[in-house]
């Protein structure tokens, strides 16, 4: 599972981005069914999530047991763990916050920028996440071309 890491982790970086795109526009026109889609998306993205931190703890322990590599590329490791563990429990909250609001049949949910401006922030910290996992990527590879 470990070696569809990157197949896991683009999914919900896509689908949270154009999660924000419904939302903007369900907020900015009134539409309901963009808003509904939107949360339908999130909930996706909270799976994918769940699948993308799994196989990256997975991958962890691969490259942790080859201690010379490991040391190669420590510090973007620890960086690109430490962020993907906080994401993990950010888009859960994210998602947990909007299901309790769509579930109460909040109408500053459905109608507001709450959601919008969150799912763009969440989206852009997972953005940050991934580009830290393309660090991490460069530098093994860096690290296999001079070994």
């Amino acid at each position: 599972m470990a070696s569809l890491h990157p197949f896991f982790v683009h999914f919900p970086i896509a689908i949270l981005l154009v999660a924000v795109l419904f939302d903007a526009y369900g907020a900015y026109k009134a539409h309901t069914q963009s808003t509904h889609s939107a949360f339908v998306l999130q909930l996706l993205a909270g799976i994918a999530a769940i699948f993308a931190a799994v196989s990256g703890n997975q991958a962890e322990t691969i490259l942790v047991k080859s201690a010379e590599l490991n040391a190669g590329v420590g510090e973007a490791l620890d960086a690109h763990i430490s962020m993907g563990n906080l994401m993990i429990w950010v888009i859960i909250t994210f998602v947990g916050f909007r299901m309790f609001a769509v579930l109460e049949k909040k109408t500053w949910a459905q109608a507001g920028w709450v959601f919008p401006a969150l799912g763009l922030v969440v989206a852009g910290l997972v953005i940050f996440t991934g580009l830290l996992g393309g660090d991490l990527s460069a530098d093994i590879l860096d690290f296999y071309k001079k070994h």
